[in-house]
């Protein structure tokens, strides 16, 4: 008999962000903490505002949230007059982008610190957009970290829930050589980090300024469960040599799998999908006849989804496994724009159909549930 433990409740959080959110790390918290204890709010049967501001996960509880919820982080980072920052955040009907303006504002405030970064990061890229690029995110890149650190740790240690926290752009270690788009997993005991992948595959607006990840892929097994999980971040899920070093991984009988892939998709959702990214090799099963007639969506589905789905079903040695996708919503001082539809699809046992659900829109946010 197939020993299951206990469920396993996916909480997928399509967040719809602007830079209201990231303007203090109190609003931002309040945001997540908010959706998460309304997702586990069926939970309890407490209905009060006190009540809600207690309530925490009763059983394994797995949340997910979209590629790059840590990059824009940098944006609590700069001091300003209180006129100018409500002139960046809290004017939310304005029809200009100001992403440049903030840029602007910011070195010349810290001119002094991004030279400095330029200097150290010279050797690190060869053309000069990149390094900008890099010089640019390494500015408040340890300020990031350390607030990306905290924010989830709190999250999952008040809620009681594992998390993945999207992704950030950091340095691997205090050596500073590398500089990765991350993503880390957050347990409930201790608020600690359990998990921490890369990504291998940078698109073409990354590769100019961050490095491939090249460590080893890990897997974490969530307590009272029998259920493991690995982190893939966005555009790696595409590529066939992931999955394969992931197949490499033996697993103890019994146990169940699930590829968490966190995503953002900037720009427009709907639109005919154009090929692989410049900045990679595609893979040799890509069909020609898909470019610019699968929409964006299909192509995820079959290209990504469908590719960690098929990989895991191949094994002989899991008894349920699945994939979750969980895209965002984004926009950022009307500059930095996303759109997406996030998708879990899993099959529980060997002799279970396929579970599909869905998003149904592009452009407002949306909490996806499925027990596991």
């Amino acid at each position: 008999m197939e020993e299951q433990g206990e469920a396993l409740q996916i909480i997928c959080l399509q967040t719809s962000l602007t830079q209201y959110h990231y303007q203090s790390y109190p609003i931002l918290k309040q945001y997540f903490l908010e959706r998460i204890r309304l997702s586990i709010k069926s939970e309890s049967t407490r209905t009060t505002d006190n009540s809600f501001n207690e309530i925490r996960a009763e059983r394994p509880t797995l949340v997910i949230l979209p590629e790059c919820t840590g990059t824009w982080l940098y944006l609590m980072c700069v001091p300003m007059p209180t006129f100018l920052r409500n002139y960046f955040f809290n004017n939310h009907n304005s029809k200009y982008n100001r992403q440049i303006l903030f840029i602007s504002y910011t070195l010349l405030t810290h001119m002094r610190l991004f030279c400095k970064e330029i200097y150290r990061n010279y050797h690190s890229k060869t053309s000069w957009l990149g390094l900008i690029k890099r010089a640019w995110f390494s500015l408040f890149a340890d300020q990031t970290s350390t607030i990306y650190k905290r924010l989830f740790s709190e999250l999952s240690l008040e809620t009681n829930s594992t998390i993945v926290a999207g992704s950030n752009f950091a340095y691997e270690n205090l050596q500073k050589r590398k500089f990765y788009n991350m993503s880390c997993v957050f347990e409930p005991k201790h608020g600690s980090i359990c998990l921490q992948s890369g990504k291998r595959y940078p698109v073409q607006d990354e590769i100019s300024f961050i490095d491939c990840y090249e460590n080893r892929p890990l897997v974490y097994s969530i307590p009272n469960t029998n259920i493991d999980i690995g982190v893939l971040v966005c555009a790696d899920s595409w590529m066939p040599q992931v999955y394969e070093q992931y197949n490499k991984i033996q697993f103890s009988s019994k146990r169940r799998f699930l590829f968490i892939i966190v995503a953002l998709n900037i720009g427009h959702w709907k639109i005919p999908w154009p090929g692989y990214d410049s900045s990679v090799d595609p893979p040799n099963d890509v069909d020609k006849n898909h470019l610019n007639t699968f929409s964006l969506p299909n192509a995820w589905f079959h290209y990504a989804i469908n590719r960690g789905f098929d990989s895991l079903d191949r094994r002989n040695d899991l008894i349920g496994y699945g994939v979750v996708c969980c895209q965002g919503i984004l926009n950022i001082m009307n500059d930095i724009q996303a759109q997406g539809e996030s998708i879990i699809l899993v099959k529980r046992s060997k002799t279970e159909e396929k579970l599909l659900f869905e998003a149904k829109t592009c452009e407002d946010e949306r909490i996806m549930k499925c027990e596991f």
